[in-house]
């Protein structure tokens, strides 16, 4: 998915997306692996400090050279796209992840903090 899309298209572009590609390893904030993650799309993503700490268990991190063309995402998408079974897995390890992040949650963790204070 490439260029700015509505908030509704984007959803609709994910929601039937078999997978999200991550190949930057800036350490801008991931939003749009966040995104997928919060509708259960698996994630492929260039291992780095970011993803890792994002993606933890629900996806895929690819290690990816200087250049990037060392074929890490190519035979991570061809492990995750060889069975249904393992793209069922993948997304439901993408849902569970996700539901880590969420505004409530954020806030209980505040509120908490301030009450331990």
């Amino acid at each position: 998915m490439r260029g700015a899309l509505e908030d509704a298209d984007r959803a609709a572009v994910l929601g039937g997306a078999l997978a999200l590609l991550a190949p930057s390893v800036l350490t801008s904030f991931p939003w749009r692996v966040l995104e997928a993650l919060a509708i259960g799309v698996p994630i492929i993503a260039a291992d780095s400090a970011t993803h890792r700490e994002v993606v933890w268990d629900g996806g895929v991190l690819a290690s990816v050279g200087e250049d990037g063309a060392d074929g890490a995402f190519a035979d991570a998408l061809a492990g995750l796209l060889g069975s249904t079974a393992a793209v069922e897995r993948q997304a439901v390890l993408a849902a569970d992840r996700g539901r880590a992040f969420s505004w409530l949650g954020s806030a209980e963790r505040v509120w908490q903090l301030h009450a331990d204070l």
